[in-house]
């Protein structure tokens, strides 16, 4: 037997890559607060449009795919409305959050899959990122706001299919949280609920394909449109906001 081949390699490995990480965080952390120039002046704009005033370097904690870090940055406090302006938070892309780009377009993605406790977990097993659930949640939903208000500005245009269409409408119930549930009277044996009613609406072509089928909206669809489409646009603005936050504004 060989002189390592006792050895645990999975703990030397996770142990191997917890001192790298670690290191490669700490050096990051000194090159991030060895740069003063965010502090440009005794104002700073404010988006209220009353210059905001110079209120001394503030630190920031925030998670990173690195680990945990600490961000020491000008900050600015404007009288008119209470807020404050941090500069270089918003250079970073943390202006509003504790979580770095590449840890947000993490969250987005397991968000967009699984649940939130389960994000949370593969998060950890998996990047070493140790990112609460609330803030998984938080995050998750921030970026569903974030693509719902981009698809309203951004719609890609797409020929029409055919010159008629059918609409079909349904109701069907979905599982739920508890707290989304609560004072719903359904039809379990004690009255509460177990499903929320949500409405499918189908949108398909009349113009039959199969020559062996006449035209019309028979079992076989032409074309699914409407939320169909809508959820493979989602997944493509998904992918290029979470490009865009690990770029930065």
């Amino acid at each position: 037997m060989g002189a390592v081949d006792d050895w645990d390699f999975e703990a030397i490995e996770m142990a191997a890559r917890r001192q790298a990480l670690r290191v490669a965080a700490r050096a990051v952390e000194r090159r991030l607060n060895a740069d003063t120039s965010d502090h440009a002046g005794p104002t700073a704009p404010c988006p209220c449009g009353v210059p905001a005033r110079y209120a001394g370097r503030r630190a920031k904690a925030f998670e990173s795919v690195l680990g945990s870090l600490r961000l020491e940055r000008a900050s600015y406090h404007c009288a008119a409305c209470a807020a404050g302006v941090c500069p270089r938070d918003a250079a970073l892309g943390l202006d509003g959050t504790s979580l770095s780009p590449a840890v947000t377009r993490m969250v987005g993605t397991v968000g967009a899959m699984v649940s939130f406790a389960e994000g949370h977990d593969l998060l950890h097993d998996l990047a070493g990122v140790d990112v609460p659930i609330t803030h998984v949640e938080r995050a998750a939903e921030a970026l569903g706001r974030e693509i719902a208000a981009d698809e309203q500005r951004v719609i890609a245009p797409e020929p029409p299919s055919a010159p008629t269409m059918y609409l079909g409408v349904d109701g069907t119930g979905i599982p739920m949280r508890a707290a989304e549930l609560a004072g719903r009277a359904g039809k379990q044996p004690d009255g509460s609920a177990k499903t929320r009613e949500v409405k499918l609406v189908t949108v398909r072509t009349a113009e039959g394909r199969d020559p062996r089928r006449p035209p019309g909206p028979g079992p076989r669809l032409g074309h699914r449109l409407g939320r169909h489409r809508e959820c493979r646009q989602s997944q493509r603005r998904r992918r290029a906001l979470g490009v865009r936050a690990a770029r930065g504004p």
